[in-house]
């Protein structure tokens, strides 16, 4: 599996690549646009302590706390009153940043739609019209407390009676000022209670209410001023225990993290999407999973050669001719292979005839053409005489570089007046498949006996190469194979599909022809 998905990434490490650097510039322009966001804490430790009632009616607090207490205590610091006290002591409904905010693209675009869908739906009566003008109307006031109240947060550490309350803003130094602010409140409203306590009763000793007092008074100046009382507020059971301090650097976003994480998704992902590629891949590309795929055998693996990526370009002599040049030493490796596994697969057949062998593929561009030249050359550098046909018309040419003689089909199309004629390339002698005329293409038979004569002749002077036409476009590939003994698919590795090799090889043997194998040609010709 490791090396199924170290391969794909190899095969997609282009598009990998780009992935990766298009998550890495989203993550960029993200960390450059969003605005820093700044984090203030205070932390309050709840403090209860057993207190001697002054007043009959004032009820002494519980000595200790549970973990229900300790939760109760935290939905009182979220409360709406608590936080309607901050937000009206420090004056935070005229404050820009809780205003309302400019629409981004897809805020605006989705708010586009949502009007043109309510306006489809609410033409019908002008009631229902007033009802959604009315749902549009949005109190400021409103507006700016809930943006306050969702950059609000409280919380506990752990199982602790430790309570932090944090505000998060983009202006650096409000987030102090609300945390202490709202640590200042929960004082307020917790020493408040007990001075109502001691003031409601019938008899109260003074210097207990002046002291309640004094603590009210220093928890409600420090609200109004975002601070922490100037005095310990002992009767507050609770204790601040850290105070917020101004940040010293924007808590979000985390720019570091952002382009690591980035960088991590990217290619996590775009190696799973590589992966997942593979898996639907139906394109050949690796020679051992071709008798799983189709019950064919790979005959051989043609590589691309050196510096020359683009055989396909290249003209009809210099394709004939690779397997010749001296920097062509895998390519020409690859041809013997085919040569080898071909004389293999005839020699089981105990026949001293040399074989009429076809090459084709199920689409134009696998390079069935090319294969066919070079292994043309091939044995006609090993002393043999080949004659190819050749479904290549533009690759016949005369001796002197001018149009070939008549073609397989124009000797068809006249009978027995026009002879075949060879050209000559490189010593290997070459028939054009195809007329220079249109309309004898359109009408022609390949099963004609005449087209078996013309092929049996040239066996009788050596070696037979059929250079099939594509056999997915047309029936002639296939009654052009019936002359032939073998034949051999071509696939152009990560261009053909399994699927298209096994129609190819379904045609063929309905037809009764014998397919040897294929090979994989790397050269995108």
């Amino acid at each position: 599996m490791l090396r199924r998905i170290g391969a794909a990434g190899l095969r997609h490490k282009g598009k990998l690549a780009i992935w990766v650097a298009l998550c890495l510039a989203a993550a960029a322009a993200y960390v450059r646009t969003t605005p820093p966001t700044y984090t203030a804490a205070a932390t309050v430790l709840l403090e209860p302590r057993r207190q001697v009632p002054s007043v009959a009616r004032e009820v002494a607090a519980p000595s200790s706390l549970d973990l229900n207490a300790a939760d109760s205590e935290l939905q009182v610091i979220r409360s709406e009153r608590l936080l309607s006290t901050v937000f009206d002591a420090l004056a935070l409904s005229d404050h820009p940043e809780l205003g309302p905010q400019p629409p981004g693209l897809l805020q605006m675009l989705t708010s586009r739609a949502r009007d043109f869908l309510r306006s489809v739906w609410t033409t019908a009566t002008g009631a229902a019209r007033a009802g959604a003008e009315a749902s549009l109307r949005v109190d400021p006031r409103r507006n700016a407390f809930e943006n306050f109240a969702r950059r609000f947060s409280a919380r506990r550490i752990g199982q602790s009676y430790v309570l932090e309350i944090a505000y998060s803003s983009t202006d650096p130094e409000l987030p102090a000022r609300i945390a202490n602010a709202a640590a200042s409140a929960y004082l307020l409203q917790s020493v408040a209670f007990k001075a109502d306590a001691a003031r409601s009763g019938a008899e109260f000793l003074q210097g207990r209410l002046d002291a309640l007092a004094a603590q009210v008074q220093a928890a409600n100046a420090a609200v109004r001023s975002g601070a922490l009382p100037a005095q310990p507020i002992p009767d507050a059971d609770a204790r601040i225990i850290g105070a917020a301090q101004a940040p010293l650097g924007p808590s979000a976003p985390r720019g570091s993290l952002i382009l690591a994480f980035a960088g991590v998704f990217g290619l996590l992902g775009g190696v799973f999407v590589a992966v997942l590629a593979s898996v639907f891949d139906r394109r050949v590309r690796h020679p051992q999973d071709l008798p799983r795929e189709t019950g064919l055998a790979c005959l051989a693996v043609i590589p691309e050669i050196t510096g020359r990526r683009r055989q396909g370009r290249a003209s009809a002599f210099d394709s004939a001719m690779l397997v010749a040049r001296e920097h062509a030493g895998f390519f020409a490796a690859g041809i013997r292979d085919l040569a080898t596994a071909i004389e293999i697969a005839w020699a089981t057949r105990r026949s001293e005839d040399s074989p009429v062998v076809a090459i084709g593929s199920w689409r134009a561009g696998a390079g069935a053409t090319l294969l066919t030249m070079n292994l043309a050359q091939l044995l006609h550098h090993r002393g043999r005489r080949v004659s190819v046909f050749s479904a290549d018309a533009s690759s016949a040419r005369g001796e002197d570089g001018g149009p070939a003689g008549p073609s397989l089909t124009d000797v068809i199309a006249s009978g027995s007046t026009v002879q075949a004629v060879f050209a000559n390339i490189d010593g290997v002698r070459l028939l054009p498949i195809r007329s220079a005329t249109p309309e004898l293409n359109r009408f022609v038979d390949f099963r004609d006996p005449r087209a078996g004569l013309v092929i049996a002749q040239a066996r009788q002077r050596g070696e037979v190469l059929i250079d099939l036409p594509p056999l997915g476009e047309s029936s002639d590939a296939v009654a052009l194979a019936t002359h032939a003994d073998i034949v051999v698919l071509v696939a152009a590795e990560g261009v053909t599909s399994y699927d298209e090799l096994n129609d190819a090889l379904g045609v063929l043997q309905r037809a009764g022809i014998t397919v040897i194998g294929t090979v994989i040609n790397r050269g995108r010709s």
